[in-house]
């Protein structure tokens, strides 16, 4: 969309979710080449906020919900057309709670400025993951790349959808543009 044009229909925010080595990023980007919206994906605020605070601190957990809300907030109200990516597989305690939790004040933010949001669901079976996980293109975004921290965080993993309408793209079926092209069609854009 151009700077100053108004937004013809409410804004999307696409939310990625799966697990580590899902494939999340390759398919955003696909998708946000698909349909020119924006890419807001997330290791640029992880990669942002490490230098400062220590990875899953709470500083840095409270800072890194505020900044996000904030832009999923702001992207709304100027009409923008997002898409973000998230790990499925929080750590700490009770990390489902904190996960459905964190997406639900998501959708509240979107929605309650006239957005919508699309929760797209990405994943792939274990062996998958296990074989893509050091993959040196996830290094230069700071991303797990260890076999065994991934096997750590996938054995404390629920991978059940966060809602029944969710869509399901299995990247070990289709390739990320097939992926983007199904996306884009559920959101009758592109």
């Amino acid at each position: 969309m151009a700077e100053g044009l108004e937004h013809p229909q409410a804004p999307v925010l696409v939310y990625l979710y799966g697990p580590p080595a899902a494939g999340k990023l390759t398919v955003a980007t696909a998708l946000a080449e698909r349909t020119g919206f924006r890419l807001f994906h997330n290791h640029l605020t992880v990669g942002a906020l490490t230098p400062v605070f220590p990875f899953r601190s709470a500083p840095f957990t409270a800072v890194l919900h505020r900044v996000r809300l904030d832009v999923f907030a702001t992207a709304a109200e100027a009409g923008i057309d997002l898409i973000f990516t998230n790990s499925s597989a929080w750590g700490g305690d009770d990390p489902r709670g904190h996960f459905e939790a964190f997406a639900e004040e998501v959708r509240g933010t979107v929605e309650g400025r006239g957005g919508r949001v699309r929760f797209v669901q990405v994943a792939a079976p274990a062996e998958v993951l296990e074989g893509r996980v050091d993959d040196p293109s996830r290094a230069a975004h700071g991303k797990l790349v260890d076999p065994g921290r991934l096997r750590e965080a996938l054995g404390a993993h629920d991978p059940a959808p966060l809602h029944p309408d969710d869509l399901l793209m299995r990247t070990d079926v289709l390739d990320p543009s097939e992926a983007a092209e199904r996306i884009a069609t559920d959101l009758a854009v592109g």
